[in-house]
């Protein structure tokens, strides 16, 4: 008889891992109130996939996993998945250690990637102003994730390896998933319920939801450019925003990286922008400096400490898994943090100590 196994959360964590485990055989069910790709942390239209992290070697190559995963379920879903945009960091002025080591780190693996000054980024890239730029990394095979259809791909392949997907609020009893007063039993059990998790298991873990807003503004100048062509999406470390050049309907998207004050927040219009944010469009995208709000967009995480993902027994119980703590990170890693997952919980291997519960 096939091992059962129940994935509670159909975000981009959970139905990776649920998918994963389809793959090897499991008898998957997944429990979510909502529908992919309509509701929670991974129903945000686009998110960026760079491969850049520093030193870190170990969440680089799986990017790089990822993205050549992302690509195979575009041509299996037939389904456009990620848009080559390229990504471009820039930066701040007074130390570029992580851009270099982020340059040293793609090169061994063979991923395309150039480094850039601040006149060659204003040169290269029509719709930025490099000036306050130390080193700029740009890695030309990253790009956008549409992620709502990604998230939907997902749940396809998901459920063409046989994996049934269920509609339901789960409630942990001693680990186990409870819908409606009914338990539902399986030999192991995954709680991948992003900002969730620290409500549903508390004092199990220091994750706490996070929310950042993100504006996006009507494209003018280059950046209204048929497909977006020439202009990549962006992380500014010498500004502390990001964005992502205008796809589809929608208009370029630009994040303050930030928590939001919910305060503050609650008493702006949709056709309203942070004035520091204006001015950050000012100096930095001159020709959207003052293009007029299109719409809003809230952004949830579940951010740990560290910014380490979270992938650990629950205490006493050897057949239920928390994982979680995307940190704002996690969406691009999907596939690849859910074939890493299914080898954890599989006992194939053992979870790296910086996934432990904390």
């Amino acid at each position: 008889m096939s091992r059962t196994a129940l994935v509670v959360g159909a975000g981009v964590f959970g139905l990776a891992a649920a998918r994963a485990l389809a793959f090897r055989g499991w008898s998957v069910r997944v429990i979510d109130p909502n529908e992919p790709g309509t509701a929670g942390a991974s129903s945000a239209e686009t998110r960026i996939l760079r491969l850049a992290h520093g030193t870190d070697d170990w969440y680089t190559g799986l990017a790089h996993r990822a993205a050549a995963l992302w690509r195979k379920l575009e041509r299996e879903s037939g389904r456009r998945l990620l848009l080559p945009t390229g990504v471009l960091t820039l930066g701040p002025r007074d130390g570029d250690d992580w851009e270099r080591a982020s340059a040293a780190l793609l090169r061994r693996l063979g991923a395309p990637v150039e480094t850039l000054t601040a006149d060659a980024v204003t040169r290269r890239f029509p719709g930025f102003d490099g000036g306050g730029t130390g080193t700029a990394l740009f890695e030309p095979e990253a790009g956008v994730l549409l992620a709502r259809a990604a998230v939907r791909a997902l749940a396809g392949s998901a459920r063409e390896r046989g994996a049934e997907l269920l509609r339901g609020a789960a409630v942990p009893d001693g680990g186990t998933a409870v819908v409606d007063g009914e338990p539902l039993r399986a030999d192991l059990t995954v709680w991948a319920v992003g900002p969730a998790l620290p409500a549903l298991f508390p004092g199990l873990t220091s994750i706490r939801p996070y929310r950042q807003d993100s504006w996006y503004v009507r494209p003018l100048g280059p950046w209204a450019a048929a497909e977006t062509e020439g202009q990549p999406a962006w992380l500014d470390r010498a500004h502390g925003c990001y964005g992502i050049p205008a796809v589809g309907e929608l208009g370029v998207k630009v994040v303050p990286d930030v928590e939001t004050d919910p305060d503050a927040s609650a008493g702006m219009g949709p056709e309203e922008i942070p004035r520091a944010l204006r001015d950050y469009l000012r100096a930095r995208l001159p020709h959207l400096a003052g293009s007029p709000v299109l719409r809003r967009e809230v952004c949830s995480y579940a951010l740990t400490p560290d910014e380490h993902f979270l992938l650990a027994r629950h205490p006493g119980r050897r057949d239920v898994w928390l994982v979680g703590g995307d940190s704002g990170h996690g969406f691009k890693h999907g596939p690849a943090w859910g074939e890493y997952v299914a080898d954890v919980v599989e006992g194939g291997r053992e979870a790296l100590p910086r996934f432990a519960l904390r």
